[in-house]
């Protein structure tokens, strides 16, 4: 599914005919391994962040806020409340993915979500402006100069994601442990938009998402040596 999509808009520039239904496949198979290859006792955790994020989302749909203005199309289904049920599977899968990145590294939880927070907006960085395009999975009704996305849609996605580490950390406070799982799709939801961005020349967005890419590889490192200076 991954490969064909892909491949599909290096090619051809579009997603494959009467593939509609794939976006949702995808997601939700991807926020169903990230939980069944969590360890037992993370899953509560893991599955409180996916609540977290679709109530947002279904807040920020009804009530313009913390998002924006804006509105799901009927691309990503089934639908409640006006927002896709996948929605709870991708929150799960990014936070997991954000989450594993920054295991094992010692230095206090809300630091940890602080960091956690700025990564997950920089993700939204790459997957915004393809989904509320080319994908055409939401729109907005106010646009922004980043590509239509308007900047409180940023603040918006730190504010909810530092919400759902914070009380992730409070729900299980046992020092994270790295998931390859995780990781992997977590990683591969991120070079996906990334490529895509890259066949639609959106070059901005492919530069952030392949840099992301490049930074998750050597991340652990980076982030131990950083912390270590800053103890010292």
């Amino acid at each position: 599914m991954w490969a064909g999509g892909v491949g599909s808009h290096l090619l051809f520039g579009r997603a494959p005919v009467d593939s509609i239904w794939a976006a949702s496949a995808f997601l939700s198979l991807a926020g169903l391994i990230t939980l069944l290859k969590a360890d037992r006792n993370e899953r509560p955790a893991l599955i409180a962040a996916g609540a977290l994020g679709f109530i947002a989302e279904a807040v920020g749909v009804h009530a313009s806020f913390p998002f924006g203005r804006y509105e799901y199309t009927g691309a990503l289904q089934p639908q409640i409340v006006g927002v896709p049920l996948v929605m709870f599977a991708a929150w799960m899968a990014l936070i997991a993915y954000v989450k594993t990145i920054l295991a094992g590294v010692k230095f206090s939880a809300w630091l940890a979500a602080i960091i956690a927070s700025l990564w997950m907006t920089a993700i939204d960085l790459v997957i915004d402006p393809l989904a509320a395009g080319e994908l055409n999975y939401w729109r907005w009704i106010d646009g922004g100069r980043y590509y239509g996305v308007p900047a409180q849609n940023f603040l918006g996605w730190f504010a909810v994601s530092l919400l759902i580490f914070g009380i992730i950390n409070l729900i299980d406070k046992r020092p994270g442990r790295p998931n390859p799982w995780a990781r992997a799709i977590g990683l591969s939801i991120l070079f996906f938009f990334a490529l895509v961005a890259l066949a639609h020349r959106l070059d901005l967005v492919a530069s952030i998402g392949l840099g992301l890419c490049l930074v998750d590889a050597g991340a652990r490192v980076i982030v131990r040596k950083a912390f270590t200076k800053l103890r010292d």
